[in-house]
């Protein structure tokens, strides 16, 4: 089973409607990146030799985030390239005692050596857990 991260919703979150702003999704996906980035690669590497560059984002809104809600994201590799991999979010709220589906979206990462500016094919120790990880997006 996927892992669900908590998303904190702040007042700077928001827009004149009271509700999540579009461009803030971005950055729940990022957050959720790292923190299953942490808990499947672990923390100890070195970001320098074996980092991501973002080459795209999808996002889908399908019902809004609001101050209050108690919001969660889930995420799961979707494809693997040799240089490359698809990152699939979900984020919800609880909602009268059922998970209610908010937003969807993709990301499609590149590994790059940043001390020698150049794409990289994915470690062979995330391409292990990336593995094990996948779920084919819907």
């Amino acid at each position: 089973m996927t892992k669900a991260y908590p998303i904190h919703i702040r007042f700077n979150d928001l827009d004149t409607y009271g509700h999540v702003n579009n461009a803030v999704y971005i950055t729940y996906f990022e957050e959720g990146r790292s923190l299953w980035f942490q808990d499947r690669v672990g923390q100890k590497w070195n970001w320098t030799k074996h980092g991501i560059l973002l080459a795209k984002h999808e996002v889908e809104y399908k019902v809004p985030l609001l101050l209050t809600d108690d919001a969660f994201i889930k995420l799961w590799i979707s494809k693997i390239g040799t240089k490359s991999f698809e990152v699939s979010y979900l984020i919800y709220k609880n909602h009268n005692g059922h998970e209610l589906e908010c937003t969807t979206g993709k990301s499609v990462a590149v590994c790059f050596d940043y001390q020698t500016q150049k794409t990289i094919e994915i470690p062979k120790e995330w391409l292990e857990i990336f593995k094990e990880d996948i779920k084919e997006s819907d």
